[in-house]
């Protein structure tokens, strides 16, 4: 049986992520923290020095950090090693462990596909355990 749907569904999840990361990052961690307030001169330097070193602004680059980490390591697990055929349930287990995470981060896109996504590789899983299992009667049976 093949896996080209849960392939897909995280391929998007990653590059999902990997955008939502970097927005996180430059909108919500440079632009929002950034000094608007139209100050001038020593001013401005000194209050991006101080948005810079800030705790929410750490705080926001790593999480946008911990997104992109997450989308980059989605695409590797799919380019590689998500393959035909195989029943690991580890797979299973880290898409529906990554819509738990999202779910507690309010990201609600990653959250149903990566739940969904989970559901569908376990689908298959027993699909292929059953006609395992069939194969393996009907072989006894011809003998």
């Amino acid at each position: 049986m093949n896996r080209k749907v849960e392939r897909r569904m995280m391929t998007v999840m990653g590059i999902w992520q990997i955008i939502d990361g970097l927005v996180t990052i430059l909108y919500f961690g440079f632009y929002k923290l950034a000094p608007l307030s139209g100050k001038m001169g020593a001013q401005v330097s000194e209050q991006a020095i101080q948005s810079l070193n800030s705790s929410m602004f750490t705080l926001t680059c790593t999480f946008g950090s911990l997104l992109i980490g997450l989308g980059i390591f989605n695409l590797v697990t799919v380019k590689r090693y998500l393959k035909d055929g195989q029943r690991a349930k580890k797979f299973g287990l880290l898409f529906l462990g990554q819509g738990l995470f999202s779910y507690f981060v309010l990201d609600i896109p990653s959250m149903l596909i990566g739940i969904v996504t989970g559901v569908v590789y376990f689908a298959k899983n027993k699909a292929l355990k059953q006609a395992g299992l069939i194969k393996k009667q009907v072989g006894l049976e011809q003998e």
